[in-house]
């Protein structure tokens, strides 16, 4: 009986010793978290240029927004908005989109977010950096 005891207990300490091991066998890395944010948290937005617009989250954050092609007033816009589809957390493509006014004044352009990616700091600090162009677009 104690040697069935001490056998059971040596198999239970070499399976906790595996698991432990196992996250060093593939690897330190952990898959990226999701970043999201509030669309009431957004504070301007830069133009990004074709089908890209960039949406400033306070001080902290810049994401990059994707479009779907076709949303061709974005260069053009003066003002802009994000709205949320189904919740009010944006964490991924598809989450939102932009209501973009149309330059003629009769009604918006919806344009469907397809991809969201949270900037580095110096991407970040790059798109915010103040530009001297006498044509920049700077959406707010």
């Amino acid at each position: 009986m104690i040697a069935m005891i001490r056998t059971t207990v040596s198999i239970v300490a070499l399976m906790a010793t595996s698991a432990s091991a196992l996250p060093a066998a593939l690897g330190s890395e952990r898959p990226p978290r999701k970043e999201c944010f509030y669309s009431s948290q957004v504070t301007g937005f830069t133009n990004g240029g074709p089908d890209r617009v960039y949406a400033n989250i306070s001080r902290r954050a810049t994401y990059e927004l994707s479009l779907s092609p076709g949303c061709s007033q974005i260069d053009w816009a003066l003002d802009l908005a994000i709205q949320a589809r189904g919740t009010q957390r944006i964490c991924s493509g598809y989450d939102a989109e932009l209501i973009v006014p149309r330059a003629s004044g009769s009604g918006a352009q919806r344009c469907l977010i397809r991809n969201i990616r949270r900037l580095s700091d110096a991407e970040r600090d790059a798109v915010r950096a103040p530009d001297t162009r006498p044509d920049a677009n700077s959406i707010r």
